[in-house]
């Protein structure tokens, strides 16, 4: 915004909600939200800009307007680098790191169901060997309820389906919103982190 001490708090204040509006408007339009970023660019900013130009002194009305557009220009660029960074990182999620992750949890599931075939296969065993205990025996009933009560788990093709079932690219676009991207990419100041790519 414009470097001057003649702005005011309040002028300062209202710059940075027409930034912030703007660049909502940006990131809405990026994620094909066009209607809510139309409502913002047409509906909401005209109101700001024209409250934020009646705060600045006579003398700063024209650098105002060049302020306005190097905003524009800089908003811009920030959602594109930032809508860059969030491709390469979703990119990066669904290729390389959740196709890891999904093989450890159905490596883990393997061994859980390895270890649970085990445990009832030693039960059976063991139950086999006490013939001598009645089926209405209390020591019995207490054994067959512990196993009515452990969770089942029999079909482990249908967990790692499960797990797989949930769509990476929304993991990854969870994980990664573009908002925070560019937040966090106007914080550090930088005017070109992707320009090779």
């Amino acid at each position: 915004m414009i470097a001057s001490s003649k702005v005011t708090e309040q002028a300062e204040s209202r710059w940075t909600l027409i930034v912030e509006r703007f660049r909502a408007a940006c990131i809405l339009h990026r994620e094909n939200r066009d209607a809510e970023s139309r409502q913002i660019i047409k509906g909401e900013l005209p109101v700001l800009i024209k409250s934020w130009i009646k705060l600045l002194p006579t003398s700063l009305k024209e650098d105002a307007k060049a302020d306005l557009r190097d905003m524009f220009t800089k908003e811009q660029s920030l959602v594109d680098q930032g809508m860059r960074l969030q491709n390469v990182f979703r990119e990066t999620l669904v290729q390389q790191i959740i196709p890891r992750v999904e093989e450890q949890v159905a490596a883990k599931y393997r061994a859980i169901y390895l270890k649970e075939q085990q445990k009832r296969a030693h039960d059976l065993e063991a139950v086999r060997k006490r013939t001598w205990v009645k089926l209405s025996s209390p020591e019995a009933t207490s054994l067959e309820s512990s196993q009515a009560r452990r969770v089942s788990i029999n079909d482990v093709r249908s967990m790692i389906d499960a797990v797989q079932k949930n769509d990476s690219k929304l993991i990854a676009n969870s994980m990664l919103p573009l908002d925070q991207i560019v937040g966090t990419l106007d914080r550090a100041r930088v005017d070109t982190i992707l320009s090779e790519s």
